[in-house]
């Protein structure tokens, strides 16, 4: 064999094992991480969500991968990939405490009587919480990426007035409160408060 076979193949090697080695180092340095939650859907007849996620690194920061739907704890029903409804793209949301569970909000978001849930989508560097909202949906007997809700900041339901207000900061000194109401599937925007600080 020619030098110059020798030292393509030698090349070809070290290269294969560099990257053997940075992908072996990269997968010992994420952890994966499971939570489960249940939903109940009727008197009878209860869910079991379970997120699975990501923490990357020496940063310990993480967040969810996919989601799936379990009737009790057996028949899976439904996955819900990330990365198909997370609007900023990522292939996982980012939690604030990774693996602890603590950004899963389950209410009935839309006043049917039944819960439903949402998730963190990104923590940003404001007060401006975006979540990915997911309603249960009695026709597909699924839930289903609620993105109406995403467009709203910090939301908060309140089942007795039927409102979801949105909360956020405009600039340093002007904050905003606007008010929706439920027409069928959408909201109504019927309030909104600004009000500017000096």
């Amino acid at each position: 064999m020619s030098k110059c076979r020798n030292s393509k193949l030698i090349t070809v090697i070290l290269l294969t094992a560099s990257i053997l080695f940075a992908g072996n180092s990269l997968a010992a340095v994420n952890k994966t991480f499971t939570i489960s939650k249940k939903i109940e859907i009727s008197d009878k007849r209860i869910l079991t969500l379970t997120f699975k996620g990501l923490i990357f690194g020496e940063t310990a920061t993480g967040g969810y991968r996919n989601i799936e739907v379990h009737e009790g704890n057996k028949k899976q029903i439904q996955t819900i990939n990330i990365a198909e409804v997370n609007s900023f793209g990522d292939e996982t949301t980012t939690s604030p405490e990774p693996g602890t569970g603590s950004d899963i909000i389950i209410e009935d978001m839309d006043f049917d009587g039944i819960n439903d849930f949402r998730i963190i989508a990104m923590l940003p560097p404001g007060p401006n919480i975006p979540y990915i909202c997911f309603l249960w949906d009695k026709k597909s007997g699924k839930f289903i990426h609620a993105d109406f809700l995403d467009d709203i900041t910090s939301p908060e339901f309140d089942s007795k007035a039927k409102t979801v207000t949105s909360s956020s900061r405009e600039s340093a000194n002007k904050y905003r409160k606007d008010v929706y109401k439920y027409s069928g599937k959408k909201l109504v925007l019927v309030k909104s408060i600004v009000k500017t600080y000096q």
